[in-house]
């Protein structure tokens, strides 16, 4: 390392410590904490370092080098777990960078922490964990649009919902919800784009469609792999141009909204397939969210169990589960994953709970 180097990195991390910023040897402290790595040069052994501090994303990193790096390299080093990557070619700017970034993370791991959060999509999962972290800085910090994939129950509106909330828009309107698969072709064009009265027959009255309704807001659209091609061509319109006409107007109406769609379908298959529009796929995916099923997620599935038992019986102290409920529960399958889980903890962990507690009282009364 040159004498320039070793000064600049010197000052970074001198300029660090006066931010109040704590700075430690490569040790257990970042294996759970958001850090920077610097490094002055790059080997194999540096990437598995970042995978055994990123958590496959759970722990966002930082990494900076005071070399040159090739694409390659910096494509080697994301993969490995680094959220971005920093050269130290002019001290000064990169510091700026690393001071942003760190308090980004610090607003995220308060949110992420908050009780909007954590009771919306409740869990101690890695995976789930990593999930949050990356939302919660996407829907917060960029107006990006989100297309969530995942099963059937995973909780893809409680997500859409939640992304809304974390919104940072001032002035920000309404969430506006429709499921795609509940349309029904003859008034599709209503349910997008409203309709003039009079427009056909049955229209009484002139009518906002959620294009309209979703103007300043968020508009979900939910099982949007149910679309036919013709309402994704258009809505990719929309999308660009963001204007509309109502069915039967002739007058151009402006909308401006947070887009967020979901879907249990593998969109990419579609898009192969020719069933969906590729354009309107990249369009839709700025950032993709896949929610894992709860069987990739077990340790999930007690502290879900004690959520719902809490909630859905508010007027009753929340019971323990003893050890024969928690098994229970465990050893299920949940075709219908947190869904299933939910109705599961109600019809059948708390009656099993409160035989098993009966019984107990009967052989103490004996």
């Amino acid at each position: 390392m040159s004498k320039y180097q070793r000064q600049a990195t010197h000052d970074i991390i001198t300029f660090l410590i006066e931010q109040g910023i704590e700075i430690k040897d490569h040790d257990d402290y970042l294996s759970g904490h958001p850090g920077v790595v610097f490094s002055k040069e790059i080997t194999s052994e540096t990437c598995e370092q970042l995978r055994e501090l990123s958590h496959s994303g759970q722990i966002p990193t930082l990494f900076c080098c005071d070399c040159a790096i090739s694409g390659n390299t910096i494509w080697q080093l994301l993969e490995a777990g680094a959220c971005d990557v920093l050269t130290c070619t002019e001290y000064r700017v990169i510091i700026h960078e690393i001071i942003t970034r760190l308090q980004r993370w610090e607003i995220i791991d308060c949110m992420v922490n908050s009780p909007a959060v954590q009771n919306t999509l409740v869990g101690e999962s890695s995976a789930l964990k990593a999930i949050l972290r990356q939302v919660v800085e996407v829907a917060h910090f960029t107006d990006s649009s989100v297309l969530i994939l995942g099963e059937s129950g995973t909780g893809k509106e409680l997500l859409a919902n939640l992304i809304h909330t974390l919104d940072a828009r001032p002035d920000k309107g309404d969430l506006v919800i429709l499921d795609c698969s509940t349309i029904v072709p003859e008034l599709s064009g209503s349910e997008f784009f409203g309709h003039e009265r009079g427009a056909f027959t049955g229209a009484v009255s002139s009518r906002d469609g959620v294009f309209a309704l979703a103007n300043g807001g968020t508009l979900f659209l939910d099982e949007i792999g149910e679309l036919t091609l013709t309402l994704q061509t258009q809505l990719l319109r929309v999308i660009q141009e963001h204007t509309f006409k109502r069915v039967g107007g002739n007058a151009w109406q402006r909308t401006s909204f947070r887009l967020v769609c979901a879907t249990n379908r593998d969109l990419r298959a579609q898009v192969q397939k020719g069933e969906f529009r590729t354009d309107l796929y990249y369009r839709i995916a700025s950032y993709i969210c896949h929610l894992p099923p709860l069987r990739e997620r077990t340790e999930d599935i007690l502290p879900l169990a004690r959520y719902f038992l809490k909630t859905d019986h508010p007027a009753q102290d929340p019971p323990e589960l003893d050890t024969p409920v928690q098994e229970y529960l465990l050893r299920r399958e949940y075709p219908g994953n947190v869904r299933d889980l939910r109705a599961s903890s109600c019809t059948h962990a708390m009656p099993l709970y409160r035989k098993r507690r009966y019984y107990s009282g009967l052989h103490s009364a004996r």
